[in-house]
């Protein structure tokens, strides 16, 4: 499930990347995603960017939390954990974390594989 979802990831990004720089809410709130790529880069991240850290260790642990909502996150947050990404709360904007987890559902579907 894990390497689907960065499949899929991939997929969306290059999708919806803007040709004239414009921004893209869902685009950057996946960009941003990107990192969970590597463990070891999620990691050192708190060294050297902690807010950034804290809000995807958030979108991590509520991954973990939110399994009754989104059936998918159960076996993803299992992945997660043995790739070794574990999560803890943080205070974060929720409307963009609840964002964040539409997303994720949506990105650990079959839509954007190829």
């Amino acid at each position: 499930m894990y390497k689907q979802f960065i499949k899929n990831m991939d997929s969306f990004l290059r999708l919806n990347i803007s040709e004239d720089d414009t921004s893209n809410y869902r685009f950057d709130l996946v960009k941003e995603m990107e990192i969970i790529r590597s463990a070891k880069s999620f990691n050192e991240l708190k060294n050297i960017d902690l807010k950034r850290y804290q809000k995807l260790s958030t979108m991590i642990w509520a991954i973990k939390n939110n399994t009754h909502k989104y059936p998918s996150f159960k076996a993803f947050s299992w992945e997660l954990w043995a790739y070794g990404f574990d999560g803890d709360y943080y205070k974060v904007d929720e409307k963009e974390l609840e964002e964040q987890l539409r997303l994720i559902d949506l990105l650990l579907s079959t839509q954007y594989w190829h």
